[in-house]
Order: C-alpha cells, then sequence, then structure tokens
C-alpha cells in the first residue's frame, strides 16, 4: 500500500512555506533598495542647487505682480505657494526625475510659504497640511534680502531636512517679502519600518496568491509525479513489474521515469532468467538423486527378479509366470525412469512458444518509449530455457538501443523457422549509422548469438536508412 507523508510535511508544503518566507524579506529589500537610491539621487539635485532655483523663480513670479501700486491678495500668493509645491512634487520636471520618491515616501513632502518683510506669514502650502519652519534669526533674513535665495541649515535625525529661503522682489528691485520653501522626507528605512500603507496588504495577497500558485505548480507538475514514481517503485519491490510508469513528458522527470521503465523492464528480464536458472539447478538436483537412488535400486531389483527367474526355472508354472511379469514391471518403472531422467536433465526443457514472449517483451518496451511496433511471429517455435532466453535477450538489448539511440518512430520485429534454423530480425526506421564494433549492447548481442548451436549475429545500419539486427541460429530436434 502507498505510503504518504503528512500534508505538513510534503515537498508542497515546504517549497510553498520557503518561497512565502524568502519572498518577503526579498520584496522588502529591494523595496528599500529602489527607493533608497531614488532618494539619494532626489537630494543630489536638491543639493546641486535644483531646489534653490525653482524657489527663486517663483519668487520673481510673484515680484512681478508686487509693487507699491499692486499687491498679490491672499488668495494668490496661496495659489502661488500651491504652484510651487505641486512644481516641485511633479515626476518629470520637478526636483529631480525620480520627484515621485518624494510621494512615496511622504504625503506632504513639500512645504511653500510666503513672507513679509517683516517675516509675517502671508500664505501656506499646502492647504491644511504642515506649514514650513520660518529661520528663527534676522541674520537668516537679511542674507536671503542680500543674495537672493540662501540655502538654510537644519538639523536631521529620523528625516532629511532642506529649506530654501527666496527674496521676493519687484519690477524696480525693491525687496517686497520672501518665499520659503522646505522639502521633509523620512528616511527610506524609516519609511519602510513605520509604512502601514495600502501596499502591504497587496504585497501579503500577492505572496498568498504566489504560494498557492507555486503549492498548484507542485501539485499538478511535481509532487503528483513523484507519487506515480513512488507507487510504481512500491509495485516493483513487490515483484509486480507489469506496472510501468505513464509519463511521457520531456522534462527531466519524464527522462527519469523512462529510464525507471527500462530498468524495470531489465529487472524483469533478470530475474526471470535467474528463476529459469534455479529451476533448471534443481531439476538436475532432482535428477541426479533419481539417478543416485532410485534408479540404482531399480537395477538392483532387476537383477534379484532375474536370479529368483533361474532358481525356480521350470518348476512351479505359475511362480514363473509371475517372476516373469514382475520382470516386465521393472524393466518399464526402468524404462520410464531413464526417460524421466533424460527430461530433467536437458537444460533446454520446453516451456511454451517463444513468439507469445517476444511479442510481450516488444510490447512492453512499446509502452516506454510510444513505438509503433509491427509483429512478423511464427507461433509454431518453442522456447526453450537456454535458446529462448538467449533470443529474448538479444531482443530487449536491441529494442533498448533503438530507444536510446535511433530515434525511431516505428519497429517490426520477425521471428520465423526454416528446416532445423530459426531467424530473428529486428528492424526500425531511426537514423541508422551505427557501428558494429563500439558500445558494450551490441557486443553482447553478438557473443550471446555466436553461442547459440550454429549462431550467426548482422548488423546492418547505413546512415538515414533505419538499422536491422539479424540472429540465425540452429534448433535441430527441439522444433516440432
Amino acid at each position: 500500500m502507498s505510503q504518504r507523508r503528512n500534508v505538513l510535511q510534503g515537498l508542497t508544503f515546504k517549497l510553498a512555506l520557503f518561497y512565502l518566507l524568502l519572498s518577503v524579506p526579498a520584496l522588502a529589500l529591494i523595496q528599500w533598495t529602489i527607493v533608497s537610491f531614488e532618494f539619494h539621487e532626489l537630494f543630489e539635485a536638491v543639493d546641486s542647487g535644483r531646489m534653490a532655483s525653482m524657489t527663486q523663480d517663483a519668487a520673481s513670479e510673484i515680484g512681478r505682480r508686487w509693487n507699491s501700486e499692486q499687491t498679490p491678495s491672499d488668495i494668490e500668493l496661496a495659489t502661488r505657494a500651491e504652484a510651487l509645491v505641486l512644481r516641485m512634487e511633479r515626476p518629470q520636471d520637478g526636483l529631480a526625475p525620480s520627484s515621485y520618491v518624494m510621494l512615496e515616501l511622504s504625503k506632504s513632502p513639500v512645504a511653500v510659504g510666503v513672507y513679509d518683510l517683516a517675516g509675517r506669514a502671508l500664505a501656506n502650502a499646502p492647504e491644511g497640511g504642515w506649514t514650513a519652519a520660518p529661520p528663527p534669526t534676522a541674520q537668516a533674513w537679511e542674507k536671503a534680502r542680500q543674495e537672493d535665495a540662501v540655502t538654510l541649515g537644519s538639523e536631521e535625525s529620523a528625516e532629511r531636512v532642506r529649506r530654501v529661503l527666496a527674496t521676493i522682489r519687484d519690477s524696480q528691485g525693491i525687496p517686497r517679502g520672501f518665499v520659503l520653501a522646505e522639502l521633509r522626507l523620512p528616511l527610506p528605512w524609516q519609511h519602510l519600518a513605520d509604512e502601514n500603507s495600502f501596499e502591504w496588504p497587496i504585497l501579503f495577497v500577492y505572496l498568498v496568491v504566489f504560494s498557492l500558485a507555486t503549492a498548484f505548480f507542485m501539485v499538478r507538475w511535481v509532487t503528483r509525479r513523484l507519487n506515480t514514481i513512488a507507487d510504481a517503485a512500491e509495485s516493483w519491490s513487490a515483484g509486480d513489474f507489469s506496472t510501468l510508469i505513464p509519463d511521457e513528458s520531456a522534462d527531466e522527470l519524464g527522462r527519469l521515469s523512462r529510464d525507471l521503465n527500462r530498468m524495470a523492464c531489465e529487472l524483469q528480464s533478470l530475474m526471470q532468467s535467474r528463476t529459469d536458472l534455479a529451476s533448471l539447478q534443481e531439476r538436475q538436483r532432482i535428477a541426479r538423486d533419481l539417478h543416485d537412488t532410485v534408479k540404482q535400486k531399480a537395477f538392483a531389483l532387476n537383477l534379484q527378479i532375474r536370479a529368483a527367474r533361474r532358481l525356480i526355472g521350470n518348476d512351479d508354472a505359475a511362480a514363473a509366470m509371475r517372476m516373469d511379469d514382475s520382470f516386465e514391471l521393472i524393466s518399464g518403472i526402468q524404462r520410464q525412469l531413464v526417460h524421466v531422467l533424460d527430461e530433467l536433465r536437458t537444460e533446454r526443457a520446453p516451456r511454451g512458444f517463444l513468439a507469445p514472449r517476444l511479442r510481450d517483451l516488444a510490447e512492453r518496451w512499446a509502452r516506454i518509449s510510444g513505438l509503433q511496433r509491427g509483429f512478423d511471429l511464427d507461433e509454431t517455435i518453442l522456447d526453450d530455457a537456454v535458446l529462448g532466453e538467449a533470443i529474448l535477450h538479444i531482443a530487449e538489448e536491441a529494442l533498448a538501443n533503438v530507444l536510446r539511440h535511433s530515434g525511431a518512430t516505428r519497429v517490426s520485429i520477425r521471428l520465423h523457422r526454416k528446416a532445423e534454423q530459426i531467424a530473428l530480425s529486428i528492424t526500425d526506421n531511426g537514423i541508422g549509422g551505427a557501428d558494429s564494433s563500439s558500445g558494450m549492447g551490441l557486443a553482447n548481442m553478438r557473443t550471446r548469438a555466436e553461442s547459440l548451436p550454429g549462431g550467426q549475429f548482422e548488423l546492418i545500419s547505413e546512415p538515414g536508412a533505419g538499422t536491422v539486427v539479424r540472429v540465425h541460429c540452429n534448433y535441430g530436434a527441439r522444433l516440432p
């Protein structure tokens, strides 16, 4: 009976769990690496002056509408501040080509404030968001008035902060106020540790789907096929070699299945040969025992009856007749015993017909390889323990070579008798070109064929014309 592991100990569960445990840190590491790279690329652009340039441009736009006769309204200043925020956050032409990383790390990464010359806030953006921190000292305001735009220092811990203060000048160059832009982003590792966004549930769902898909693949394409191989191996271990692995795929498991099927056929043939050899040895042992015991005693009894017959002579006709009958009976027993001993001693005792065994062998190989097969077999040829096994071994090796080397799609097997000879031929439609002087398999076939009475082996294998294996041998009086 097939034994199965517990589900939680099976290969499918282990592989799915392995993928899950590997994917979580791997995806987190990939995300952290990408975000960190874009994070540093963003601040390289900011520190190279991109943020200061954009802040100064925004201050210039406001200054063109700010003079002694016309002062922008609070709404217009807030709109200008909001426009600067959106411009800096824009992915393509914002602070950097990777500006979208800002929104990845923070919902409101940029804040802009508009101040008058006294440092009073006139407008802030984004609306409802956080407020940029103004310079704490008058020197910073004064420095911005003199240089148009300055980068302010900031303290950083779990966040990286950049501040730029630009002066608003009207068309006459007279200072009217200031624009303060502040970029504040958490460090990537801090963001990943604190993040509770919608991405993590999506990631979790993806991992679950990935694990389920992996489990399905393992069950469909790996585990079930391994279980089939295990079932066949259990049948073989119990001595049933009729079970073959029905796997015709071209991947590694398919090739392993076909190799195991070939091994099973060869094991079956080997076990049959060993059984036949053991049977032959036992027959010979029984023949020796009968010869050394029963036959000798029957011979001695025959002598005793002869001697008794001579002593009786013709004086007692009835007794003489009985002694003659006993003599005939023991002589018949001796003749039958000699015949039994001859049958037991022979190494080629008939065991039926050879054609069914040859056909069964070819059918098994056809199930393994998918080859088409044709038969032309003489059903009257008897099988015996030596010649029959040699013919079957040669046929099995030839079929194995067809499967391994020829690339054939069809094989034909012909077994015929003519007078006191039998001939076996195995023909395929493969690539041909086999070398009869190389390979242990061909050498074994030749040796087996030539060890038979009058045995001959022939190999015809022209490139592109397939291969023909022929065996001829004498069978003599064993033929019916």
